[in-house]
């Protein structure tokens, strides 16, 4: 008897005390919330906390303590404490839904749909579910779950405007464009200036730039003329093509104060694409003189003056930019590229070897050092680079094309094996990129030099219309056809090689048909 007494007040005294802890922790959950409301995050986290130690399998109490975590941006740490809670209580939707939230935040979005597919199976119809799971589809390139999910709450996503602008950039990408300018109407109908800008970026980004612009134009008074805006019209106008527009909207803006590197780099780039080299450079200039510190402006001086062939000017910045950024790859490919194209191999070698110090998971810089190495006569150093980088870049073709041309153009005569090596990492070229002209062009001769004339004009003919600006194509395409009779269409592509010739020719001196400067 005296045993089972015992039992029972030790029983009762643990009882007692899990009552009172409950209490306690009871009392720092309502405290933390108090204070939460009033604005103290930081001591309310502490009550909650303090709520947590005390009882750690309770759900609410971690639950609580999740949305308070995630309301200070400590999302990994309110992931982990939301999932303990739904854990515990797995029927407990609304902490499944804010842990689904914060997965998306995270970018976790596999995650994050899983836990939203829980909440759908239970809740169809849960709004703010379907909400989130049209986000997380959006963001993860799902774009028929985004469509139909955000469309589904139309009151859910008309109170967030970045919902209805996801909304819209899914019907764009599902090519439902009536449908993502209708959606578009309805956001920019807010009535303030960021919706209508969103609007008009997600149109932009779309390529509508037609609806970008009658959106930013839809933007009246002192906001509408604001110098952002202006320069996202410009910017926009730009991308459609309509460079004479894009100079005249920032013009008042560079010569305004509101002037800024990126307007001016825009400007130096219509002026470019207006075939005004001069007033291009000025502009660039400008902009490097705004942002000493920003190489992208000093990159694009340099496109722009090896495109319009003033290599010496060109070679100068470069020079200056290599001095100011010792360690940037593209300033250095850049400077390689125009010191090539001046016949000055060996200094174009050191300037890209610099680049694939700088930045050896690059491809560019492995590239140019190819091609300069074969062009001074350095065949075995060539042949090294080759092989090191095709190992590097297994899929990029270019390199294939290259080792292909020096086996055909520099390996001793005596060596019967190189053209069917050439001719193999040809085929693997075009294998590997059905979009590089070089390589067709260069099957195509090998294939006429060895008296395959069909295989030869097919080749040739798919050079030419991947690059029909090349005369050389052209050319050596007319002789394919003049050898199989084809007297027409060999005179045809004959007049076509001396009209291109008369103009600028499209390649440059290191013998590649598709290096270009592009914007």
């Amino acid at each position: 008897m005296p045993r089972i007494l015992f039992l029972a007040f030790l029983i009762l005294m643990i009882c007692s005390f899990c009552a009172a802890q409950s209490t306690e922790a009871r009392s720092h959950a309502d405290r933390g919330l108090e204070l939460a409301q009033s604005g103290d995050l930081t001591s309310a986290e502490s009550e909650l906390r303090e709520a947590v130690k005390l009882e750690p399998t309770n759900p609410e109490f971690l639950s609580t303590l999740g949305t308070l975590l995630a309301m200070q941006k400590k999302l990994d740490e309110s992931t982990t404490v939301f999932r303990k809670a739904v854990q515990l209580a797995p029927s407990d939707l609304k902490s499944r839904r804010y842990l689904a939230a914060n997965l998306w935040q995270l970018h976790r979005y596999s995650e994050a749909k899983r836990e939203l597919e829980v909440i759908l199976r239970q809740q169809p119809g849960d709004a703010p579910s379907r909400l989130l799971m049209g986000m997380v589809s959006e963001n993860s390139g799902d774009y028929a779950t985004a469509a139909k999910m955000l469309s589904s709450v139309p009151q859910e996503i008309e109170k967030q405007p970045e919902s209805m602008a996801a909304l819209a950039s899914s019907y764009y990408h599902l090519k439902e464009r009536d449908k993502a300018r209708a959606t578009l109407e309805k956001l920019a109908s807010l009535h303030a200036v960021e919706p209508v800008q969103l609007a008009a970026r997600i149109a932009n980004q779309a390529g509508d730039f037609e609806e970008s612009e009658r959106l930013l134009n839809s933007i009246s008074g002192t906001a509408g003329n604001s110098p952002d805006v202006e320069y996202r019209r410009a910017s926009l106008q730009y991308r459609a093509g309509h460079f004479a527009q894009c100079q005249a909207t920032l013009q008042p803006l560079v010569s305004s104060p509101a002037a800024t590197p990126q307007m001016y780099n825009q400007l130096g780039w219509c002026y470019h694409k207006l075939n005004k080299p001069k007033e291009a450079t000025e502009s660039f200039e400008h902009a490097i003189a705004l942002a000493p510190a920003d190489e992208s402006n000093f990159v694009d001086l340099i496109k722009v003056l090896e495109a319009h062939d003033f290599l010496r000017v060109g070679l100068d910045a470069a020079n200056r930019a290599a001095g100011l950024f010792p360690k940037s790859a593209a300033i250095f490919n850049l400077k390689g590229s125009i010191e090539s194209r001046l016949s000055q191999f060996t200094d174009a070698i050191t300037s890209y070897k610099h680049s694939v110090e700088a930045q050896g998971s690059s491809s560019e810089g492995w590239l140019g050092l190819a091609r300069a190495q074969v062009s001074a006569g350095l065949i075995p150093d060539a042949t090294s680079t080759c092989t090191t980088a095709i190992e590097r870049f297994p899929k990029d073709a270019r390199f294939k094309v290259v080792y292909a041309k020096m086996l055909l153009n520099y390996v001793s005569p005596t060596d019967r094996t190189a053209g069917a090596r050439a001719e193999r990492l040809l085929k693997q070229a075009i294998a590997n990129d059905a979009t590089n002209p070089e390589a067709f062009f260069e099957l195509g001769k090998v294939e006429l030099n060895n008296g395959r004339l069909t295989d030869a004009s097919q080749h040739l003919e798919r050079a030419a219309k991947l690059l029909p600006q090349s005369s050389q194509v052209h050319f050596v395409l007319a002789r394919a056809y003049r050898r199989l009779n084809r007297t027409a269409d060999a005179q045809r592509e004959l007049e076509t090689f001396q009209r291109l010739k008369k103009g600028k020719s499209s390649e440059n001196q290191e013998g590649s048909l598709t290096d270009e400067a592009k914007p």
